[in-house]
Parts: structure tokens; sequence; C-alpha cells
């Protein structure tokens, strides 16, 4: 069944921005505290391995130290480094470049893996290197890499404190940015780190303890230390490995804002925690931890248990997102979208079990059946050779899922159009898209390569995909145009076309269910999407009226005219086909332009029917302005506009704005179309960034003065929280950069 999800954008984006107008002074005293907590915990661990007050005060002292990692990490490190309090005057030690936490990991290392790579590709097999890494294999989807075979032998390395943890960190960072990984840069921060860790927990503190405490000191540190960040590590494995999520091949460039908000929602799960433990580790911090009016034992797990809410909205505090666990499990109920948990015991056992299950090199297609590899012993051999050499194999290798981004589809047949002016293309639906189903409108984004150059193009879908098994695009020549004339000159059945992504819709292009008449208002080959809307018209509703307005500028120009006549006369539907000019009396065409006069000659009570336009942009304008004018309101009026997931770029105002960069103290002067990450870029810095588009909010800063244009809104609001690579200048700027 199609679920129309077009008001899910809107929907998350509505809730952002009412969740984080409400982010000021009550937040920080939150995080204070938080903070005021972790030291505490601190302090009283090292007070009971250091004097030993009790016969509980080693293992009290241990978990301790365990739970303030915990803490220093979710609460606060992960939280605060995702820039939530950065827009805030008073943010002080809490703003992301400044906190400083007590966690064997750089943040700046962190910030590069989490913020530019983990979130902007969550749970892309081969890209997210939480997910699609090569050091630990989860999923049989996951690539194989010989150390695979005795993976379940690396439970030692829980051994090893936190030094796995900020080796991994470190070593993702440096693939992230393009760095070489065996390298002596790639590790001085960690070697940094670990001198400064040592020296505090296995010398300063002992030596400072009573001399029978020094080895109770120096060894519960270790444990402490060890069992807190294996504790995170176990987290964050079964945040993204969990049974319940989703695994994806590479989306591309071409991801739109719904595909990668629902990406999010598959592939993040939140957790239920033991209430058993949680009362076991509550009991003690109430035993040996003096602190007024402690916080709910919940902040041990901020932006885990709400894991979800953290991967739609990054830069939310921990706090704002348990504030909206309701509202997001509405939302997603809303467009039949899961909402992911699993109780903590359950993926414990996943976890532990996907270790050994996935030691040899089997993939998703052998899953049923391990054995039946060893009948394939080609396969098996370049599986073990590519494995031992890591050498990347193909994604598809182990990767069963359809492709969906750069898939190939085969041309099985091709039909000349409009007297040699437009070709319509037929395409086998690729392996894997049995069941892919668009709703009527949709359109499709096509690679072509000519002269060893890509170009990527929308096209609309003229198929309905409940009637129709091949899906069908046709392609208009253009004056001087490169890909149409190229596509109607050369395409043939045979050829291999290149598919980015799933059919789209625009959104609210498509039919609804409104007991207004349907008026079709198509222009020149904006005629392709419109065919579609009105054949699902025919199938539905053969006995409700429609009419169609077809403008052309002669009628040798009128595409699908046979086609458009047999749905008239097996249904109610009206046609009139309007020309600019036409001398043939006896061809049944109208003479004549869009305008008022013209639609009240044709259609009557104007303000009566359901509009659907699709055509060059001057026509679509002066339709609505028509429409307007005749008392149409704008609910009843959809136009097609083909969006891409590429930054819409911001009009030109004609003038030039000054960015200064207060930190750097540098400055640039830019025209309002060019982004403001982009004027950072000009100006010589390189700053994080991942999807582009503002939703994983790696390019997060705070705008301290001046004007920005952002998802087309002005906001004159200092010291503001902005996402740097969707917003333009509307005046002179200063960044906090």
């Amino acid at each position: 069944m199609f679920v129309d999800r077009s008001g899910l954008v809107d929907d998350l984006h509505d809730l952002y921005a009412r969740t984080k107008a409400k982010i000021g002074d009550e937040d920080i005293r939150h995080i204070e505290k938080i903070d005021a907590y972790s030291k505490a915990i601190k302090a009283r661990s090292l007070e009971l391995l250091q004097n030993g007050e009790s016969k509980n005060a080693f293992k009290h002292g241990v978990i301790l130290y365990m739970l303030h990692s915990l803490l220093e990490f979710s609460e606060l490190g992960h939280n605060i480094m995702h820039g939530g309090y950065n827009h805030l005057a008073n943010a002080g030690q809490y703003h992301s470049d400044k906190f400083e936490w007590n966690f064997l990991i750089d943040p700046e290392e962190w910030k590069t893996m989490h913020h530019q790579n983990h979130h902007p590709f969550t749970n892309i097999v081969g890209k997210d290197h939480d997910i699609g890494y090569s050091f630990m294999r989860f999923f049989a989807s996951q690539s194989w890499y010989g150390h695979h075979a005795i993976q379940p032998a690396f439970f030692a390395l829980a051994t090893f404190s936190s030094l796995p943890f900020t080796i991994f960190t470190a070593t993702s960072a440096a693939r992230t940015q393009g760095r070489k990984v065996l390298s002596k840069a790639t590790f001085t921060k960690s070697i940094a780190l670990v001198k400064k860790h040592a020296l505090k927990n296995y010398i300063k503190e002992p030596l400072a303890a009573k001399p029978s405490r020094l080895l109770h000191t120096l060894f519960g540190n270790y444990l402490g230390a060890t069992l807190g960040s294996d504790f995170v590590a176990f987290i964050l494995a079964l945040e993204h490995h969990a049974p319940n999520v989703k695994l994806f091949a590479d989306t591309g460039d071409h991801e739109t804002e719904e595909q990668y908000f629902i990406r999010q929602i598959y592939g993040t799960t939140n957790f239920t925690p033991s209430h058993r433990l949680n009362a076991y580790f509550k009991n003690i911090l109430d035993q040996e931890v003096s602190f007024a009016n402690p916080p709910d034992f919940e902040v041990f797990y901020g932006g885990l248990t709400t894991h979800l809410e953290h991967h739609l909205f990054p830069d939310l505090p921990c706090n704002r997102q348990r504030e909206i666990v309701g509202e997001v499990k509405a939302i997603l109920a809303k467009y039949d979208l899961p909402y992911n948990t699993i109780a903590f015991e359950d993926s414990t056992k996943h976890i532990i079990k996907s270790m050994f299950e996935w030691m040899p090199p089997i993939g998703d297609r052998e899953v049923a059946d391990p054995i039946s590899l060893l009948r394939k012993p080609k396969e098996l051999f370049q599986r073990l050779k590519n494995g031992f050499q890591f050498k990347t194999p193909d994604i598809y290798t182990y990767f069963k899922a359809p492709r969906f981004y750069n898939v190939p589809a085969k041309v099985v047949s091709t039909r000349i159009e409009a007297n040699g002016q437009a070709l319509s293309i037929h395409l086998q639906k690729p392996e894997g898209w049995e069941e892919v189903i668009w709703e009527a409108g949709a359109y499709l984004s096509v690679r072509f390569t000519i002269d060893n150059v890509d170009y990527v193009r929308q096209y609309s879908l003229t198929s309905d995909a409940n009637y129709s098994q091949t899906m069908n695009i046709t392609v208009k020549r253009v004056d001087h145009g490169l890909i149409s004339n190229h596509i109607n000159d050369h395409v043939k059945a045979g050829d291999i076309v290149t598919l980015i992504g799933l059919p789209q819709n625009d959104s609210g292009f498509v039919a609804n269910d409104s007991a207004l008449a349907p008026v079709y208002i198509a222009g020149g080959v904006g005629i392709t999407p419109i065919i579609s809307l009105i054949e699902k018209h025919v199938h539905e509703n053969p006995n409700k009226p429609a009419t169609l307005l077809y403008f052309n500028r002669n009628p040798q120009s009128v595409i699908f005219e046979p086609e458009l006549k047999k749905l008239a006369k097996r249904s109610q539907l009206k046609i009139y086909f309007i020309c600019d000019q036409h001398t043939d009396a006896s061809v049944d065409m109208i003479e004549g332009r869009l305008s008022s006069d013209l639609l009240e000659g044709l259609l009557g009570d104007v303000a009566a029917y359901n509009y659907f336009v699709c055509s060059p942009p001057i026509v679509i304008q002066l339709a609505k302005q028509y429409l307007t004018q005749l008392g149409v309101p704008a609910e009843q009026f959809h136009h097609e506009s083909f969006t891409t997931p590429e930054i819409k770029r911001a009009v030109s105002d004609g003038m030039q704005y000054t960015i200064m960069l207060s930190k750097s103290n540098r400055q640039i002067v830019i025209d309002s179309t060019i982004t403001l990450l982009e004027a950072t870029e000009k100006a010589g810095l390189s700053l994080p960034s991942g999807c582009k588009r503002g939703l994983c909010k790696a390019c997060v800063c705070t705008k301290t003065s001046g004007q920005t244009l952002m998802n087309d809104k002005i906001s004159s609001q200092e010291n503001s929280s902005i996402t740097l690579c969707n917003s333009f200048a509307k005046s002179d700027i200063v960044l906090d950069i």
C-alpha cells in the first residue's frame, strides 16, 4: 500500500524548530548539574580506592569510575560536542569547542568521525565507519576480511582500557579526512592522551594514596576506566547493530531529505535498559555519593536510550530528546514508520551471537544455507583472497539487498513521439525492484554518460505503477540541448541506462481524494507527469468528471495524443488541445494562449476545481496568478517542480556581503548565492561538514550577528545556531569561527 509521506519532512522540521526554540537557561542549569554530578562521582571513586573506607570500597570505587565514564560520554561529551548549547550567550565551557571530557578520545577526532562520517552515512555499508567498518563484523551484509575469522578473540581488546576506542576513532577520523591511516600523524593525539591518562591514573593517583592502597588505586582506576569505555562501546554497538535495524547500499548524492530521515529511522534503535542493573547501580550511587537532589538515573544513558531522536535531531540536548519521545512516536506512526526499540538483554545476546555467526566469509545470499558457498569454490577462494589481502570487494558480494543507487536498467523498447520531437523509453524494472511502486506524478533521476562526462536529469514516469510492468519516461528534444538530443538520437532497445534512486514525488503533486473534479494543465513536455495522473483517475474514477488543458506551440508538438483520446473515451475526461497557432481547421484544436478569459470560457466556475499544473515555469506562474485572481484557494493549486537534494540556491539580490570569522580573524566578501560553508572554504578554513543539506548538523555554528536566509526564512536573531551548508547571507554577518 502506498503511504503518502510528503508531510514527514515538514512535521519533523516543525518539531525540531519548536523544541530548539525552548533551549535556554534551564538547559544550561541542567548540564551544569550533570557536570557537577559526574565530578562528584569520580571524586568519590578516587576517595574509596585511595582510602579503602569499607569492605566494599574497591568494588564501589570501580563501579563509580565506570558510571562516571558513562556519564562523561553520554549526557555530557557526546551531547555537548554536537553544539546544542553553542548559540546560547552563557554556554561557556559547554560550547562544543570548549568542553573537555574525562574520556580517552580526542574531541576533534571524535567530532570528525561521528559528525562527518557516522551521522551523514548512518548504516550505509562501506561508508559508515560505525557499521560498515572492517574491524568487527556483526552482519552478513558487511564485507569479510581475514581477521574476522578470529573476531571472538577480540573480546580480549576489552581488557585494554580505552585504547581500542581511541585508536578506532583516530583511524576513522583519518579515513574521513582522506589522510593516510597507518601514519604517525594518525596516532599523535591518541598517544598524547594515553600518556596523560596513564600518568594520572597509574602514577599520580596511586602514589597519592595510602601506601597500603597503592595497588588498589592503580588496579581500580584501570578497571573503572576499562569497564566504563567497554560499557559505552557496547551500548553504541547495539544502537545500529541490533536485529531490528536495516542496512543500506550507498545512496549517493541524490538522497532527498525524506529519504535521509527514513534511513535514520530504519537504521537506528533505542533500547530499554535493564531495570535490575540500573537498580544495582543506583543503590551504590545513593550509598556513596553525597549530592543534593541528584538527577534521574536516565541521564547515564543520555542520547543513547533516545538514539533515534538523536539521529533525527543531533544538536538537541538529551533532556530535550527525552521530552519529545511521544511526539516522535506519533509522527512515525502517522507515516507508517517504525519506532525501533529493543531490550538491553535481547540486544546483548544478539551482539555476542553475531560475533561467532559472521566469522566465515558468507553473505546474505548464503545465510539460509552456509554450506552452499563450498559448492562455489572459485567464489570462496576469491573472497578469502580479497579478505586476507584486505581488498574491498564489490558491496554486493555480501549484500543481497537490491540496488537503489546507480542501478542499471535495460531499455525494453523506444517509441518516437510528436513527429520526432520526443522519444518515449520503456525501462525494465531492475532486479529487486519487483515490488517497487510509485505514485502517479513521480519522476526518476537518470544518469547518462556523454563523452566520458556524467549527467543526471529527472524525467517524469508516464506509466502508473499499478498498470504497467515497465518504467516509462519521455524525453523531448530541446534546441541545442546536449542531453535531450543525445537521448533522442542514440538511446535504443537493449541499451542500459543508470537510475539514481527510487521514483520520487514532489511534495503535494500527487492525486488526492478531493471531492472537487480535477483540472490538469500541461504545457509541452509537462504532459509527462500529467498523463500518469490522468491514467490513475480514469482507472479509479471513470465516472468522475476531469478536464485537461494541454498547451503547445503547434499541433505537431503534441505528445500522447492517441493515448489521451483513448483515455477520454473510457471516462468523463474532457480534453482541450490548445496551440499558439494552427491553420488546419480540420484539426480538433483551439487556437489561443493561457489567460483568465480562456480559463473562464472553458471551465465556467473556475473555483470549483482541483488544479494540477506542469509546464515551463512562466506558465505555472501565469496559471497561479490567473486562478488566484479568479478566486481559486491556494490549497486547490498543485504544481510540479523537480527537486533534487542539492542545496536550494538563494536568488541573487545583487548585493555583496562581508562575512567576518571572529575567532580566525578573517573576512571574505560574497554574494547572496554562496552558502556560508562555501564562504568559510573560500577563506581557507576546512570546517566539519557532512550531508551538505543542514540535516546532520555537522556544520552547526553560532551566528553572532547579521541576517541569514535558511529554508526560505530570514533570521535576524543574534547568537543563534545555524547550519553553514544551507545558510545564505542577507546582510554582513559575524560567525563565531
